[in-house]
């Protein structure tokens, strides 16, 4: 299943866009926009849906009015069409969708001073409410002895003590969950137990010789018993010491039914309060061994009494740093994600969250993504993250998403086109015949050009016959320059790269006084942003702009065949900024 579209109305800054996303399943899909165009918007219009409409809180209302009504809609590649609006919802019919965002919110307090009042603001972080309903408290009553006498004659000799299993949250919360106990009502299954047990308890002998005999004369008839059958197979795969053989194994299933019996309605909620025990420990954990600052703030999970709820306070918002902050409130807020996720398909949108992060907690960040996304596809689920960012994760080393496992989408439309003659010089820029003379006289500014002619050369390759002379390819290249800077039409990304590094190698080597260093510039020098340094080593005044625009002229020109990087170029040549930069130094 993809998610082909999604649309979206009246919800805070956007008023009606429609996003031809094509969202893979069990893969990052990072979705790239500017700041300003409405991925805050994106995000609460999911964070906004209730089980039964879509609801906003007054603040997201579009330009303020009520009379604008949200509306959200996931066209699916099943052909189905999921709408949530103020009345109903159908994408929760099939989805399960969590939200991680931004959790500093403002407070105000109003003090007095000199009889005066005056508010004192602050920044906070919005507590992280891990468990919304702590279960009652209640244990098993799990009793060896009990249980031997339930068992009959033979029981001190066979049942092991289990107490171990009885505090493993993750067994029986996978028991509760996974097995069906009405089975056990039907006759089959309480004849064949019951028939069994009373076999087992008319033998005499040692406990060896006892389980022999039961490997032999009682399993068969209880591996017939499907639901048993499972059972046996979920205890199984802990691996617990205690268990030894086949034989304990039964024994053991059969300890941990009749604890349900005993326990009667009481067992299903024992087995939410050992597994919220033992998720609270991992909560902890978790959240301990990445904060980085524990000497000074002890932030853990804590039980909140009035609200019967477990909760993360943190510290004040300018107690702690943007990157501290964020790595710690996304792992409390993915540990929240990951409980409440129960259906098969979910969607986790995630808001800009990683932008602060230094190197190794945006790794963190992403083994985390890349651990739960293996964890579904484990259990045959499917998950969507949906990755909410101004960066450009084709830009940055540090960004270290598999290429092969991760979606890019660039939501903003541009007002662009890629020239494919363009992008087929520079796929085939490494060719032996060709490489040094474009790389030179194309890829780089060169005073003398009007004796180059590759005709022959484009030719054998394929490339555009009427660009072998370069003189030919740098009008094309500043004529798109031109549209780009003074026409309201489509321009090719790829030529203002060309034009810019061109044109500031061109005002630099024009100021060189001297014949051996503008042949030492052109010959010796290679990429501009060595060359720019070469200038300033010999005296050379660099504006800073020539630097600055670095973020265009260093986009990699060396590219495999079939990639295109025009889209996140032209969305950076789109920045007003960027572009009064590059008006200057024409």
């Amino acid at each position: 299943m993809i998610i082909n579209r999604i649309e979206i109305r009246n919800i805070k800054g956007i008023d009606n866009k429609i996003f031809n996303l094509n969202l893979v399943a069990n893969k990052p899909n990072i979705l790239v926009a500017p700041n300003g165009f409405g991925k805050s918007s994106f995000a609460i219009a999911f964070d906004s849906l209730k089980s039964n409409k879509i609801e906003l809180d007054e603040k997201n209302l579009h330009k303020n009015n009520p009379d604008n009504k949200p509306y959200l809609s996931l066209t699916l590649s099943t052909g189905q069409t999921l709408i949530a609006d103020e009345d109903h919802n159908s994408i929760t019919d099939i989805f399960d969708v969590f939200v991680i965002n931004n959790q500093i919110e403002p407070k105000s307090k109003v003090q007095s001073f000199g009889g005066k009042p005056f508010a004192k603001t602050s920044l906070d972080i919005h507590p992280t409410v891990l468990v919304s309903t702590i279960p009652p408290k209640t244990g098993f009553n799990y009793v060896p002895a009990v249980i031997k006498t339930e068992f009959g004659a033979n029981g001190n000799k066979l049942l092991n003590n289990i107490s171990a299993l009885f505090k493993c949250g993750t067994l029986f919360h996978r028991i509760e969950n996974e097995i069906d106990f009405s089975r056990f009502d039907l006759k089959k299954y309480r004849d064949a137990i019951n028939d069994s047990i009373k076999q087992i308890n008319q033998q005499d002998g040692s406990a060896d010789s006892l389980k022999s005999w039961i490997e032999v004369n009682i399993l068969p008839i209880i591996q017939e018993l499907e639901e048993y059958q499972k059972l046996l197979e979920i205890i199984d795969s802990f691996k617990f010491k205690e268990i030894t053989n086949n034989v304990d194994l039964f024994l053991s299933a059969w300890q941990i039914l009749t604890t349900k019996y005993l326990l009667g309605v009481n067992f299903k909620k024992a087995c939410k309060y050992l597994y919220y025990l033992e998720e609270k420990e991992d909560y902890t954990q978790t959240i301990s061994s990445f904060n980085p600052v524990k000497d000074r703030f002890d932030i853990k999970p804590v039980e909140d009494k009035k609200k019967n709820s477990l909760i993360v306070n943190w510290p004040k918002a300018h107690e702690i740093s943007n990157g501290q902050r964020d790595i710690l409130t996304f792992i409390a807020l993915l540990i929240r994600a990951r409980r409440n996720f129960k259906k098969k398909d979910c969607i986790l949108i995630i808001d800009e969250i990683f932008d602060y992060m230094d190197d190794a907690n945006l790794i963190t960040f992403q083994y985390y993504i890349s651990t739960f996304i293996d964890d579904m596809k484990r259990n045959k689920r499917k998950i969507f993250p949906i990755l909410l960012t101004h960066l450009d994760p084709l830009f940055f080393n540090h960004f270290c998403f598999n290429d092969s496992k991760i979606k890019v989408n660039y939501i903003k439309d541009i007002n662009i086109k890629s020239n494919l003659q363009i992008l087929n010089l520079i796929y085939k820029r490494t060719e032996e015949s060709i490489q040094t003379e474009v790389d030179a006289y194309y890829f780089h500014f060169h005073p003398d050009i009007s004796h180059i002619d590759l005709t022959v050369k484009f030719n054998a390759l394929n490339l555009n016959v009427a660009w072998a002379k370069p003189e030919i390819f740098l009008k094309k290249v500043f004529r798109e320059v031109r549209r780009y800077l003074f026409e309201d039409s489509i321009f090719d990304p790829l030529s203002i790269c060309f034009g810019v590094r061109i044109q500031i190698e061109k005002l630099v080597y024009d100021n060189i006084p001297d014949v051996e260093n503008k042949r030492v510039f052109i010959e010796k020098i290679h990429g501009t942003k060595n060359k720019l340094h070469f200038a300033q080593s010999i005296g050379i005044h660099i504006p800073e702009t020539y630097f600055l625009l670095g973020i265009i002229y260093n986009t990699s020109l060396h590219l495999s065949e079939g990639h295109d990087i025009s889209k996140p170029l032209g969305l950076k040549l789109e920045n007003s900024t960027i572009k009064q930069m590059i008006r200057n130094i024409f």
